[in-house]
């Protein structure tokens, strides 16, 4: 065998060695693409049903912690809530837990917890309207922009706000305010806080004839749940001043703004005063537990809102949930009255 027909074999040879490298390294590939494909597939295969109890879980405590919470607290109170379900699940997602979270659980949690703050919101109230009884007109939740400003500028509703922190009875300690809390969380011995100043806010912007603002929404309470928050951690008084400053409100006529409370101007010009200490608001509502008894409906029926909230859900596939957060939160048919309903809580 000659030297040039050598030289051909051991070429062939290298050049074959050089492809079994190459099918090698192809087949090492082929292991990784399938490793990440089986992760992928496990992931958005993952237990449904883990997925729900954590944004049910995580929406209940962001609903008593934060109640309006940013994007990086909503994945917080989500990746702890998934960790304490299915921690070695949550550890194989690695840094693929950030896309994970915005493709599987922002949007519906996002859209649980407003859900909540809806329902929350609907029977803030309600409440209102059944410790008012017959002394607050009706008013819907739908209801024209001149129709509310009637309503706001009847004296009837005035009063009602002037007396939002009075004692209900002389011989009680109850105020109108404590017993709407008591109301909204009728087995709910520590309601923290934040909730509080919540219902508060909700019931001073609905009462208060100095705004035309009946529908919550965040940019509106939240100035209102700020103060009151603070007020609640100082220890300080919740008082009815007649001057106090106007809540926001959506934009009126000149005209009206002219003289828009003529009805209700002399009570509130008596510049009185009623204070009540937060310590005895925050005993009042741990001493006594409502009593939910069965009541019958006179006239018009009162709406039930639904304890899960989850009215309203169909069609927000692909759709983006957080600029929704701004809208109002509340149904869209319900009617506020002074019939009293019965109102179920979790604990």
């Amino acid at each position: 065998m000659n030297d040039a027909v050598t030289r051909r074999i051991f070429s062939k040879l290298d050049n074959l060695k050089t492809l079994l490298e190459k099918v090698k390294k192809n087949q090492e590939d082929m292991k990784e693409e399938i490793k990440t494909i089986k992760e992928e597939v496990a992931i958005l295969s993952h237990d449904q049903a883990c997925i729900d109890a954590v944004i049910i879980k995580s929406a209940q405590d962001l609903l008593e912690k934060k109640i309006y919470p940013n994007y990086d607290e909503f994945k917080e109170s989500a990746e702890f809530f998934l960790r304490e379900s299915d921690n070695e699940f949550f550890s194989t997602l690695g840094s693929k837990w950030e896309p994970y979270f915005e493709k599987k659980i922002r949007k519906p949690l996002s859209k649980r917890l407003r859900s909540l703050r809806g329902t929350l919101c609907a029977r803030v109230k309600t409440a209102i309207f059944e410790n008012f009884s017959n002394m607050l007109p009706p008013i819907s939740n739908v209801a024209k922009a001149s129709e509310i400003a009637a309503w706001k500028k009847k004296l009837a509703v005035s009063n009602c706000f002037r007396k939002l922190f009075e004692k209900i009875e002389d011989d009680e300690n109850d105020t109108y305010m404590t017993k709407i809390i008591k109301n909204v969380w009728p087995k709910k011995k520590n309601i923290p806080n934040l909730q509080i100043a919540w219902a508060i806010s909700i019931s001073e912007i609905f009462l208060n004839p100095k705004n035309e603002v009946i529908k919550m929404s965040e940019e509106i309470i939240q100035p209102a749940l700020a103060r009151n928050l603070r007020k609640i951690e100082n220890e300080e008084g919740f008082e009815y001043e007649s001057d106090s400053s106007p809540t926001p409100q959506r934009p009126v006529s000149p005209e009206r703004q002219k003289d828009p409370e003529k009805q209700i101007e002399p009570e509130r010009n008596k510049g009185k005063k009623r204070i009540i200490e937060v310590e005895t608001l925050r005993k009042n509502l741990k001493k006594s537990k409502r009593k939910v008894e069965n009541n019958e409906y006179e006239g018009k029926k009162n709406d039930e809102y639904e304890d899960d909230g989850e009215e309203g859900e169909e069609g927000d596939e692909g759709e983006d949930d957080d600029d929704e957060d701004d809208e109002d939160e509340e149904g869209e048919d319900e009617e506020y009255h002074n019939e009293i309903v019965n109102i179920e809580s979790e604990d």
